[in-house]
């Protein structure tokens, strides 16, 4: 029996170059860096990210996704709304796991505080992509 982190993930992951917007959650405000990057993955439960400097785990990080159409895999109101510019995933994640990668760091990052529409909708855009 195997346990590898793919055995352990609790929801499937979608392979998508989403862009990401990033900074850390800490105080006082003005120390909160921002970044910009791409997600490498991204399921309804969490978010794999680049990032150019090291956070510990359990940093806590405000993060938004731009995800086109993403409205349109929603349960909710916003379903009918097609507009790709303004469709973003946010919310508040938490640092579980840091890798060194490539000049930077590969985050991993589980959702801690979210819109349960928006990861419904995420869940959805990555069944229908992954599981067809």
């Amino acid at each position: 029996m195997t346990d590898s982190t793919s055995d352990r993930r609790k929801h499937c992951r979608l392979p998508k170059p989403f862009p990401v917007e990033a900074s850390e959650i800490r105080f006082p405000p003005s120390s909160q860096g921002r970044f910009e990057t791409q997600c490498c993955d991204i399921s309804a439960g969490g978010l794999s990210v680049h990032s150019p400097r090291k956070f510990e785990p359990g940093a806590k990080l405000q993060v938004r996704v731009h995800i086109p159409t993403l409205n349109k895999y929603s349960p909710g109101f916003f379903k009918v709304y097609e507009n790709d510019a303004d469709q973003y995933l946010q919310a508040i994640a938490e640092v579980i796991r840091v890798e060194y990668s490539a000049g930077g760091y590969l985050l991993g990052l589980k959702y801690v505080d979210v819109d349960e529409d928006a990861a419904r909708a995420v869940a959805n855009l990555v069944n229908k992509a992954v599981l067809g």
